[in-house]
């Protein structure tokens, strides 16, 4: 049992400087193919003073030199840790070659079915050099027993209406590489995902796939649609586990036009399957419809269809709403 005491409680706070090295690497393991975040050059060109970091890569800096703090602190073995739901709260964008400071905090602890499924909802607020805010990043992390690691399948941008279809994406197939590349350029090293011997023994039938890895390819769909600047949030929730040999399909489709604190903007409904049409991500993104669309420059056999809006309903057991 999580001890409820350390609800509310202050992790270490860190200092990291951007590494343009390690975006670049970021870049080349996501498949990113937008050269504003592999070259300076296009950087500076594109009105940035470096290269700008990923939306989903702040998630790889929180992580910061001590990853396991949260784990230790609970008393929780990581083997039984799997990442839940991802949240990120934008106030602008940060750069290559700047330091920022990480404040993460215990902000909830809470169970289901019962005491098998135990939640760590974990928040930093990261700063820039002046003190002021350029993210919110929420985790939501289960901790479960092996029996409950296989998750089931939850059921110019101002000319878009409701229901449109973006563009999609389809990344992949995953194969051993591919997680070597993204753990290198992550820091997110578990072994869950690089050592076979280790995922079996914790009953998983071979090592699976960052559950970031995915989110970041959506980052990549919406990135090629609209110019960073203008994604307001994204929230990604895991549904199930991504293996080797899975392509990642994503998609995005409108969902609401609202005004939001003055603004005009869009919430996207994003979602990730395999190629057997298994859901693995569901997520959304708020966008701010006042910067224009990027235009597309990608092949078309990159391009996928999408399915239409409401195709899917929320029966994850992670849903925060039902506490039973």
């Amino acid at each position: 049992m999580l001890n409820a005491q350390l609800k509310g409680a202050d992790l270490t706070p860190f200092d990291l400087e951007v590494d343009p090295v390690r975006l670049g690497s970021f870049a080349q393991a996501t498949g990113q193919d937008d050269p504003v975040y592999r070259d300076p050059g296009s950087a500076r060109a594109a009105g940035h003073p470096a290269l700008p970091i990923p939306p989903t890569f702040l998630f790889c800096l929180s992580m910061g030199p001590h990853p396991m703090e949260v784990y230790e602190r609970l008393g929780v073995q990581f083997e039984h840790v799997l990442h839940a739901e991802q949240h990120f709260v934008y106030h602008r964008l940060a750069f290559a070659g700047e330091t920022l400071r990480f404040k993460p905090r215990i902000a909830d602890l809470f169970e289901k079915k019962g005491g098998a499924l135990e939640f760590i909802v974990w928040e930093t607020r990261v700063e820039g050099e002046d003190g002021a805010a350029v993210a919110d990043l929420r985790s939501v992390m289960v901790v479960c027993q092996p029996e409950w690691r296989t998750v089931q399948p939850a059921r110019p941008f101002d000319v878009f209406t409701v229901g449109d279809a973006l563009p999609g994406l389809v990344a992949g197939p995953i194969t051993r590489d591919t997680l070597r590349s993204y753990a290198h350029a992550s820091g997110d090293c578990n072994p869950l995902h690089l050592d076979p011997d280790f995922a079996r023994q914790v009953g998983m039938p071979d090592v699976i796939a960052h559950g970031m890895l995915s989110a970041a390819y959506l980052a990549r769909l919406l990135t090629r649609w609209v110019r960073q600047e203008a994604i307001r949030s994204l929230s990604v929730r895991f549904v199930a586990i991504s293996q080797l040999g899975d392509e990642v399909h994503c998609h995005a489709s409108i969902s609401d036009r609202f005004v939001l604190h003055g603004e005009s903007c869009a919430s996207i409904e994003l979602t990730a399957h395999n190629q057997r049409n298994e859901i693995r991500l569901l997520g959304t993104a708020v966008v701010a419809l006042g910067c224009h669309p990027l235009q597309s420059t990608h092949p078309a056999s990159s391009v996928s269809a999408a399915p239409p809006l409401g195709s899917f309903r929320d029966f994850s057991i992670f849903s925060r709403s039902d506490r039973t």
